[in-house]
Protein backbone atom coordinates (compact mmCIF):
# COMPACT_ATOMS: atom_id res chain seq x y z
CA UNK A 1 0.00 0.00 0.00
CA UNK A 2 1.23 3.58 -1.02
CA UNK A 3 1.22 5.83 1.63
CA UNK A 4 2.64 9.08 2.17
CA UNK A 5 3.23 10.45 5.67
CA UNK A 6 3.66 14.39 6.26
CA UNK A 7 5.73 15.06 9.07
CA UNK A 8 8.58 17.61 9.61
CA UNK A 9 9.81 16.02 12.90
CA UNK A 10 12.03 13.12 12.31
CA UNK A 11 11.67 11.59 15.65
CA UNK A 12 7.96 11.43 15.48
CA UNK A 13 8.27 10.24 11.90
CA UNK A 14 10.70 7.47 12.89
CA UNK A 15 7.62 6.69 15.65
CA UNK A 16 4.89 6.31 13.04
CA UNK A 17 6.98 4.17 10.36
CA UNK A 18 7.80 1.86 13.69
CA UNK A 19 3.92 1.52 14.07
CA UNK A 20 2.98 0.82 10.57
CA UNK A 21 6.18 -1.40 10.25
CA UNK A 22 4.64 -3.91 12.86
CA UNK A 23 1.30 -3.94 11.40
CA UNK A 24 1.84 -7.87 10.10
CA UNK A 25 -1.45 -7.45 8.03
CA UNK A 26 -0.55 -4.66 5.20
CA UNK A 27 2.89 -3.90 3.64
CA UNK A 28 3.35 -0.45 3.23
CA UNK A 29 5.10 1.63 0.96
CA UNK A 30 5.98 5.11 3.02
CA UNK A 31 7.04 8.14 1.22
CA UNK A 32 7.44 11.16 3.52
CA UNK A 33 7.40 14.61 2.52
CA UNK A 34 8.20 17.63 5.23
CA UNK A 35 5.77 20.26 4.44
CA UNK A 36 2.59 20.89 3.42
CA UNK A 37 4.07 22.51 0.01
CA UNK A 38 6.23 19.33 -0.49
CA UNK A 39 3.13 17.10 0.29
CA UNK A 40 0.94 18.71 -2.60
CA UNK A 41 3.49 18.87 -5.09
CA UNK A 42 4.33 14.69 -4.19
CA UNK A 43 -0.14 14.37 -4.19
CA UNK A 44 0.28 15.87 -8.00
CA UNK A 45 2.92 13.96 -9.65
CA UNK A 46 2.37 10.43 -7.43
CA UNK A 47 -0.25 7.98 -6.39
CA UNK A 48 -1.34 7.15 -2.77
CA UNK A 49 -3.79 5.03 -1.09
CA UNK A 50 -3.79 6.70 2.11
CA UNK A 51 -2.02 9.98 3.85
CA UNK A 52 -1.40 10.48 6.80
CA UNK A 53 -0.49 14.23 8.04
CA UNK A 54 0.88 16.13 11.12
CA UNK A 55 -1.14 18.95 12.12
CA UNK A 56 2.34 20.80 13.23
CA UNK A 57 3.96 21.96 9.61
CA UNK A 58 6.23 24.37 9.59
CA UNK A 59 4.37 26.17 6.55
CA UNK A 60 0.75 25.91 7.45
CA UNK A 61 -1.88 25.78 9.85
CA UNK A 62 -3.81 23.50 11.35
CA UNK A 63 -6.95 23.85 9.85
CA UNK A 64 -5.28 25.01 6.29
CA UNK A 65 -3.25 21.44 6.39
CA UNK A 66 -6.47 19.59 6.42
CA UNK A 67 -8.52 21.53 3.72
CA UNK A 68 -5.38 21.78 1.76
CA UNK A 69 -5.01 18.21 1.43
CA UNK A 70 -8.73 17.08 0.99
CA UNK A 71 -9.01 19.78 -1.99
CA UNK A 72 -5.59 18.45 -3.83
CA UNK A 73 -6.45 14.75 -2.95
CA UNK A 74 -10.21 14.22 -3.55
CA UNK A 75 -10.00 10.78 -4.03
CA UNK A 76 -7.15 10.10 -1.07
CA UNK A 77 -8.21 9.33 2.24
CA UNK A 78 -6.61 11.29 5.24
CA UNK A 79 -5.93 10.39 8.64
CA UNK A 80 -4.88 13.61 10.58
CA UNK A 81 -2.59 13.19 14.09
CA UNK A 82 -2.42 15.83 16.45
CA UNK A 83 -0.30 16.38 19.54
CA UNK A 84 -3.12 16.60 22.24
CA UNK A 85 -6.79 15.27 22.27
CA UNK A 86 -8.70 18.61 21.48
CA UNK A 87 -12.44 17.48 20.22
CA UNK A 88 -12.70 20.95 18.44
CA UNK A 89 -9.71 20.18 16.28
CA UNK A 90 -10.80 16.94 15.47
CA UNK A 91 -14.93 18.42 14.72
CA UNK A 92 -12.93 21.25 12.27
CA UNK A 93 -10.39 18.81 11.00
CA UNK A 94 -13.63 16.10 10.17
CA UNK A 95 -15.52 18.82 8.28
CA UNK A 96 -12.88 20.16 6.32
CA UNK A 97 -12.98 16.39 4.63
CA UNK A 98 -10.41 14.48 7.40
CA UNK A 99 -11.68 10.61 7.08
CA UNK A 100 -10.03 10.09 10.85
CA UNK A 101 -8.40 11.98 14.03
CA UNK A 102 -6.05 10.20 16.37
CA UNK A 103 -3.32 11.84 18.86
CA UNK A 104 0.07 10.66 18.59
CA UNK A 105 0.53 9.78 22.16
CA UNK A 106 -2.19 7.16 21.44
CA UNK A 107 -1.47 5.69 18.01
CA UNK A 108 -0.22 1.64 18.37
CA UNK A 109 -0.54 -0.78 15.52
CA UNK A 110 -3.71 -2.25 16.01
CA UNK A 111 -5.64 1.42 16.39
CA UNK A 112 -3.80 2.50 13.08
CA UNK A 113 -4.01 -0.19 11.00
CA UNK A 114 -7.84 -0.11 11.59
CA UNK A 115 -7.81 3.68 11.21
CA UNK A 116 -6.47 3.38 7.55
CA UNK A 117 -8.58 0.26 6.77
CA UNK A 118 -12.14 2.35 8.19
CA UNK A 119 -10.37 5.39 6.40
CA UNK A 120 -10.01 3.90 2.98
CA UNK A 121 -13.66 2.72 3.03
CA UNK A 122 -15.46 5.59 4.68
CA UNK A 123 -13.28 7.51 1.99
CA UNK A 124 -14.38 4.67 -0.83
CA UNK A 125 -17.91 5.44 0.34
CA UNK A 126 -18.15 9.34 0.56
CA UNK A 127 -16.44 9.19 -3.55
CA UNK A 128 -19.59 6.82 -4.42
CA UNK A 129 -21.60 9.20 -3.11
CA UNK A 130 -20.62 12.42 -4.10
CA UNK A 131 -20.53 11.16 -7.88
CA UNK A 132 -23.85 9.61 -7.26
CA UNK A 133 -25.10 13.08 -6.10
CA UNK A 134 -23.38 14.75 -9.40
CA UNK A 135 -24.81 12.35 -11.81
CA UNK A 136 -27.88 12.75 -10.18
CA UNK A 137 -27.55 16.49 -10.35
CA UNK A 138 -26.45 16.25 -14.18
CA UNK A 139 -29.86 14.09 -14.73
CA UNK A 140 -31.82 16.80 -12.93
CA UNK A 141 -30.22 19.70 -15.01
CA UNK A 142 -30.59 17.38 -18.41
CA UNK A 143 -34.55 16.99 -17.38
CA UNK A 144 -35.11 20.66 -16.98
CA UNK A 145 -33.14 21.57 -20.09
CA UNK A 146 -35.33 18.95 -22.30
CA UNK A 147 -38.62 20.01 -20.89
CA UNK A 148 -38.20 23.25 -23.04
CA UNK A 149 -36.89 21.47 -25.71
CA UNK A 150 -38.75 21.67 -28.83
CA UNK A 151 -36.94 20.36 -31.78
CA UNK A 152 -35.69 16.62 -31.66
CA UNK A 153 -32.18 16.74 -32.85
CA UNK A 154 -31.62 19.53 -29.79
CA UNK A 155 -32.87 17.06 -27.64
CA UNK A 156 -30.22 14.54 -29.24
CA UNK A 157 -27.58 16.89 -29.14
CA UNK A 158 -28.67 17.75 -25.27
CA UNK A 159 -28.18 13.95 -24.03
CA UNK A 160 -24.73 13.62 -25.89
CA UNK A 161 -23.74 16.38 -23.94
CA UNK A 162 -25.25 15.38 -20.81
CA UNK A 163 -23.84 11.52 -21.50
CA UNK A 164 -20.65 13.00 -21.81
CA UNK A 165 -20.58 14.39 -18.37
CA UNK A 166 -22.07 11.63 -16.76
CA UNK A 167 -19.36 9.23 -18.28
CA UNK A 168 -16.79 10.52 -20.16
CA UNK A 169 -14.39 7.45 -20.98
CA UNK A 170 -17.73 6.44 -23.93
CA UNK A 171 -18.48 7.52 -27.20
CA UNK A 172 -22.11 8.34 -28.34
CA UNK A 173 -24.54 8.38 -31.30
CA UNK A 174 -28.02 8.60 -32.04
CA UNK A 175 -29.78 6.96 -34.49
CA UNK A 176 -33.38 8.21 -35.85
CA UNK A 177 -35.69 6.11 -38.01
CA UNK A 178 -36.84 7.75 -41.28
CA UNK A 179 -38.51 6.14 -44.01
CA UNK A 180 -37.19 3.20 -42.87
CA UNK A 181 -33.91 3.36 -41.98
CA UNK A 182 -31.65 4.21 -39.06
CA UNK A 183 -30.03 7.53 -39.78
CA UNK A 184 -27.22 8.78 -37.27
CA UNK A 185 -28.62 12.07 -36.13
CA UNK A 186 -26.00 13.41 -33.65
CA UNK A 187 -22.50 12.21 -31.80
CA UNK A 188 -20.05 12.67 -30.06
CA UNK A 189 -17.50 14.91 -31.49
CA UNK A 190 -15.08 11.91 -32.39
CA UNK A 191 -17.67 10.34 -34.11
CA UNK A 192 -18.96 13.43 -36.34
CA UNK A 193 -18.24 12.60 -39.43
CA UNK A 194 -20.66 9.72 -39.09
CA UNK A 195 -23.49 11.95 -39.13
CA UNK A 196 -26.17 11.13 -41.92
CA UNK A 197 -24.96 7.75 -42.32
CA UNK A 198 -27.41 5.01 -42.59
CA UNK A 199 -28.29 1.78 -41.15
CA UNK A 200 -30.50 -0.79 -42.00
CA UNK A 201 -33.06 -1.66 -39.47
CA UNK A 202 -32.65 -5.59 -39.28
CA UNK A 203 -28.95 -4.81 -39.14
CA UNK A 204 -27.17 -5.85 -35.48
CA UNK A 205 -27.90 -4.83 -32.16
CA UNK A 206 -28.63 -1.31 -33.24
CA UNK A 207 -31.13 -2.62 -35.42
CA UNK A 208 -32.21 -5.18 -32.73
CA UNK A 209 -32.44 -2.91 -30.23
CA UNK A 210 -35.00 -0.34 -32.03
CA UNK A 211 -37.64 -3.96 -33.27
CA UNK A 212 -37.32 -5.15 -29.83
CA UNK A 213 -37.82 -1.83 -28.01
CA UNK A 214 -35.35 -2.77 -25.29
CA UNK A 215 -31.67 -2.22 -24.01
CA UNK A 216 -28.41 -4.62 -25.24
CA UNK A 217 -25.56 -4.63 -23.89
CA UNK A 218 -22.19 -6.27 -25.36
CA UNK A 219 -19.20 -6.81 -24.10
CA UNK A 220 -16.76 -7.84 -26.85
CA UNK A 221 -16.49 -7.08 -30.21
CA UNK A 222 -19.42 -8.73 -32.44
CA UNK A 223 -19.18 -7.47 -36.30
CA UNK A 224 -22.92 -6.69 -36.65
CA UNK A 225 -22.37 -3.85 -34.85
CA UNK A 226 -23.21 -0.74 -36.71
CA UNK A 227 -20.27 0.95 -37.17
CA UNK A 228 -18.45 -0.50 -34.52
CA UNK A 229 -15.22 -1.05 -36.15
CA UNK A 230 -13.12 1.08 -38.60
CA UNK A 231 -9.37 0.70 -39.80
CA UNK A 232 -8.20 2.36 -36.89
CA UNK A 233 -11.14 2.16 -34.40
CA UNK A 234 -12.63 -1.10 -32.37
CA UNK A 235 -15.48 -0.45 -30.18
CA UNK A 236 -15.36 -3.77 -27.50
CA UNK A 237 -18.00 -2.92 -25.76
CA UNK A 238 -20.93 -1.00 -25.26
CA UNK A 239 -24.87 -0.08 -24.46
CA UNK A 240 -28.02 0.62 -27.12
CA UNK A 241 -31.01 1.61 -25.74
CA UNK A 242 -34.28 2.48 -27.47
CA UNK A 243 -35.56 5.89 -27.34
CA UNK A 244 -39.45 6.04 -28.19
CA UNK A 245 -40.35 4.10 -30.86
CA UNK A 246 -38.31 6.29 -33.33
CA UNK A 247 -34.68 5.93 -32.37
CA UNK A 248 -31.70 4.41 -30.87
CA UNK A 249 -29.42 5.41 -28.48
CA UNK A 250 -25.58 3.86 -28.30
CA UNK A 251 -23.19 3.93 -26.25
CA UNK A 252 -19.64 2.55 -27.03
CA UNK A 253 -16.23 1.90 -25.67
CA UNK A 254 -12.77 0.60 -26.90
CA UNK A 255 -11.93 -1.54 -23.77
CA UNK A 256 -13.66 -4.93 -23.06
CA UNK A 257 -16.21 -4.55 -20.52
CA UNK A 258 -16.47 -0.86 -19.69
CA UNK A 259 -19.65 -0.57 -18.42
CA UNK A 260 -21.11 -1.09 -14.88
CA UNK A 261 -24.69 -2.09 -14.16
CA UNK A 262 -24.83 1.08 -12.67
CA UNK A 263 -23.66 2.95 -15.98
CA UNK A 264 -26.27 1.28 -17.88
CA UNK A 265 -29.14 1.98 -15.42
CA UNK A 266 -27.36 5.75 -15.24
CA UNK A 267 -28.09 5.75 -19.07
CA UNK A 268 -31.01 4.37 -19.16
CA UNK A 269 -32.62 6.89 -16.93
CA UNK A 270 -31.16 9.67 -18.94
CA UNK A 271 -32.77 7.66 -21.94
CA UNK A 272 -35.68 7.86 -20.27
CA UNK A 273 -36.01 11.83 -20.13
CA UNK A 274 -34.93 11.91 -23.98
CA UNK A 275 -37.40 9.69 -24.53
CA UNK A 276 -40.21 11.30 -22.82
CA UNK A 277 -39.44 14.75 -24.65
CA UNK A 278 -39.61 12.60 -27.44
CA UNK A 279 -42.78 11.63 -27.28
CA UNK A 280 -43.52 14.74 -26.21
CA UNK A 281 -42.69 17.03 -29.21
CA UNK A 282 -44.08 14.01 -31.58
CA UNK A 283 -47.32 14.96 -29.58
CA UNK A 284 -47.39 18.62 -29.65
CA UNK A 285 -46.39 18.46 -33.61
CA UNK A 286 -49.49 16.12 -34.24
CA UNK A 287 -51.46 18.56 -32.45
CA UNK A 288 -50.51 21.40 -34.34
CA UNK A 289 -50.71 19.37 -37.30
CA UNK A 290 -54.36 18.82 -36.42
CA UNK A 291 -54.86 22.00 -35.14
CA UNK A 292 -54.09 23.79 -38.59
CA UNK A 293 -55.13 21.11 -41.24
CA UNK A 294 -58.34 19.28 -42.52
CA UNK A 295 -58.72 16.29 -41.08
CA UNK A 296 -60.75 14.57 -43.88
CA UNK A 297 -58.71 15.74 -47.00
CA UNK A 298 -55.53 17.04 -45.79
CA UNK A 299 -55.19 20.15 -46.92
CA UNK A 300 -54.63 23.41 -44.49
CA UNK A 301 -58.18 23.89 -42.56
CA UNK A 302 -59.56 28.10 -42.32
CA UNK A 303 -57.30 28.17 -39.09
CA UNK A 304 -53.77 28.02 -40.61
CA UNK A 305 -55.44 30.67 -43.21
CA UNK A 306 -55.57 33.26 -40.81
CA UNK A 307 -51.83 32.41 -39.93
CA UNK A 308 -50.98 32.08 -43.43
CA UNK A 309 -52.24 34.78 -44.40
CA UNK A 310 -50.71 37.59 -42.29
CA UNK A 311 -47.70 36.24 -42.67
CA UNK A 312 -47.51 36.11 -46.56
CA UNK A 313 -49.15 39.50 -46.41
CA UNK A 314 -46.33 41.36 -44.98
CA UNK A 315 -44.13 39.48 -47.19
CA UNK A 316 -45.64 41.02 -49.87
CA UNK A 317 -45.08 44.44 -48.82
CA UNK A 318 -41.86 43.99 -48.04
CA UNK A 319 -40.70 42.34 -51.38
CA UNK A 320 -43.73 44.37 -53.50
CA UNK A 321 -44.82 41.35 -54.70
CA UNK A 322 -48.66 40.05 -55.49
CA UNK A 323 -50.67 36.76 -53.62
CA UNK A 324 -52.74 35.40 -56.33
CA UNK A 325 -56.00 33.75 -54.75
CA UNK A 326 -58.27 30.86 -56.89
CA UNK A 327 -61.46 29.80 -55.08
CA UNK A 328 -62.89 26.78 -56.01
CA UNK A 329 -66.29 25.41 -55.60
CA UNK A 330 -67.29 21.54 -56.30
CA UNK A 331 -70.05 21.84 -59.26
CA UNK A 332 -73.51 19.87 -57.82
CA UNK A 333 -71.90 18.52 -54.55
CA UNK A 334 -75.03 18.64 -52.92
CA UNK A 335 -76.80 16.18 -55.78
CA UNK A 336 -73.30 13.95 -55.02
CA UNK A 337 -73.94 13.05 -51.63
CA UNK A 338 -77.97 13.45 -52.13
CA UNK A 339 -77.63 10.60 -54.51
CA UNK A 340 -74.41 8.64 -53.74
CA UNK A 341 -74.40 9.41 -50.45
CA UNK A 342 -71.48 11.22 -47.80
CA UNK A 343 -69.33 8.55 -47.77
CA UNK A 344 -69.16 8.97 -51.80
CA UNK A 345 -69.08 13.31 -51.12
CA UNK A 346 -66.34 12.26 -48.81
CA UNK A 347 -64.33 10.57 -51.67
CA UNK A 348 -64.91 13.21 -53.78
CA UNK A 349 -63.67 15.96 -51.75
CA UNK A 350 -60.23 13.65 -51.05
CA UNK A 351 -59.82 13.39 -54.83
CA UNK A 352 -60.37 17.67 -55.15
CA UNK A 353 -58.14 17.86 -52.64
CA UNK A 354 -55.48 15.46 -54.33
CA UNK A 355 -56.03 16.94 -57.81
CA UNK A 356 -55.68 20.77 -56.66
CA UNK A 357 -52.46 20.02 -54.23
CA UNK A 358 -50.49 18.73 -57.56
CA UNK A 359 -51.64 21.53 -59.35
CA UNK A 360 -49.65 23.57 -57.34
CA UNK A 361 -46.11 24.65 -56.08
CA UNK A 362 -44.77 23.70 -52.68
CA UNK A 363 -44.48 27.32 -51.74
CA UNK A 364 -48.07 28.01 -52.57
CA UNK A 365 -51.51 26.86 -50.14
CA UNK A 366 -54.66 24.86 -50.69
CA UNK A 367 -57.01 25.81 -47.51
CA UNK A 368 -60.54 23.94 -47.31
CA UNK A 369 -62.23 27.11 -47.56
CA UNK A 370 -65.64 25.48 -46.99
CA UNK A 371 -67.77 22.72 -47.03
CA UNK A 372 -67.11 21.42 -50.42
CA UNK A 373 -64.90 24.98 -51.42
CA UNK A 374 -61.16 25.24 -51.34
CA UNK A 375 -59.32 28.64 -51.81
CA UNK A 376 -55.73 28.28 -53.30
CA UNK A 377 -53.17 30.83 -52.49
CA UNK A 378 -50.46 31.64 -54.83
CA UNK A 379 -47.54 32.92 -53.70
CA UNK A 380 -45.32 35.67 -55.36
CA UNK A 381 -47.57 34.60 -58.57
CA UNK A 382 -47.43 38.14 -61.43
CA UNK A 383 -50.04 37.00 -63.41
CA UNK A 384 -49.64 33.45 -62.90
CA UNK A 385 -53.15 32.64 -61.16
CA UNK A 386 -55.05 32.55 -64.43
CA UNK A 387 -52.98 30.08 -65.64
CA UNK A 388 -53.03 28.08 -62.56
CA UNK A 389 -56.64 28.45 -63.38
CA UNK A 390 -56.44 27.26 -66.83
CA UNK A 391 -54.15 24.57 -65.83
CA UNK A 392 -56.40 23.15 -63.41
CA UNK A 393 -59.70 23.43 -65.85
CA UNK A 394 -58.06 21.87 -68.70
CA UNK A 395 -56.68 18.69 -66.72
CA UNK A 396 -58.57 15.65 -67.41
CA UNK A 397 -57.44 14.19 -63.89
CA UNK A 398 -59.83 14.81 -61.62
CA UNK A 399 -62.48 14.03 -64.48
CA UNK A 400 -60.99 10.32 -64.49
CA UNK A 401 -60.93 10.13 -60.83
CA UNK A 402 -64.47 10.96 -60.50
CA UNK A 403 -65.75 9.00 -63.43
CA UNK A 404 -64.24 5.55 -61.50
CA UNK A 405 -66.27 6.42 -58.17
CA UNK A 406 -69.66 8.40 -59.37
CA UNK A 407 -69.44 6.88 -63.40
CA UNK A 408 -69.44 10.90 -64.55
CA UNK A 409 -67.00 13.35 -64.27
CA UNK A 410 -66.77 15.96 -61.59
CA UNK A 411 -65.99 20.03 -62.35
CA UNK A 412 -65.45 22.82 -60.83
CA UNK A 413 -66.18 26.39 -60.81
CA UNK A 414 -62.91 29.00 -60.17
CA UNK A 415 -62.77 32.50 -59.52
CA UNK A 416 -59.55 33.94 -59.43
CA UNK A 417 -58.11 37.48 -58.06
CA UNK A 418 -55.00 39.36 -57.26
CA UNK A 419 -53.87 40.99 -53.89
CA UNK A 420 -51.42 44.04 -54.79
CA UNK A 421 -49.80 45.94 -51.64
CA UNK A 422 -49.91 49.08 -53.66
CA UNK A 423 -53.56 49.55 -54.56
CA UNK A 424 -55.01 49.78 -51.44
CA UNK A 425 -57.49 46.95 -51.84
CA UNK A 426 -57.46 44.65 -48.84
CA UNK A 427 -56.88 41.53 -48.72
CA UNK A 428 -60.71 40.81 -47.84
CA UNK A 429 -61.76 42.36 -50.80
CA UNK A 430 -59.67 40.62 -52.98
CA UNK A 431 -61.43 37.42 -51.96
CA UNK A 432 -64.64 38.72 -52.07
CA UNK A 433 -63.78 39.82 -55.80
CA UNK A 434 -62.53 36.07 -56.13
CA UNK A 435 -65.60 34.34 -54.64
CA UNK A 436 -67.82 36.44 -57.01
CA UNK A 437 -65.51 35.38 -60.26
CA UNK A 438 -66.25 31.90 -58.96
CA UNK A 439 -69.83 32.35 -58.94
CA UNK A 440 -70.07 34.22 -62.52
CA UNK A 441 -68.10 31.01 -63.50
CA UNK A 442 -70.93 29.03 -62.08
CA UNK A 443 -73.93 30.07 -63.76
CA UNK A 444 -72.41 30.48 -67.02
CA UNK A 445 -72.44 26.95 -67.31
CA UNK A 446 -76.08 26.89 -66.30
CA UNK A 447 -76.54 29.05 -69.33
CA UNK A 448 -74.86 26.66 -71.59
Amino acid sequence: MNLLLIEDHLEDARFIRKILNNITSTQFHIERAESLDAALKRISSDSFDVIISSLNLPDSSCDEITFEICRNATKIPLIVLAGIDDQKLELNCIKAGAQDFLVKSKLDPESLSRAIRHSIERKHLDWQLRHARRRLRILHDTASKLESCTMKLKAFKITIKAAELLLNTALYQIFHEQDGILITAATSSELSDRIGSETDLDFGLTGMTFAEKRTFQFESHDDNIPGSITESNVFRSGITIPIASEAVFQILSREPNAFTSDDTDMLEMLAGHLTGTIERITLERQLRNLAIHDSLTGAFNRNFFQIAISREKLRAERYNSRIGFLIVDIDNFKQINDLYGHQTGDRILKEVAIFLGNCIRETDFLIRYGGDEFLLILIETGQTAVVVRERILDSLQLAEATTNIIGTPVTLSIGNAHWDPNTGISIRETLVKADKQMYIHKRSKRTE
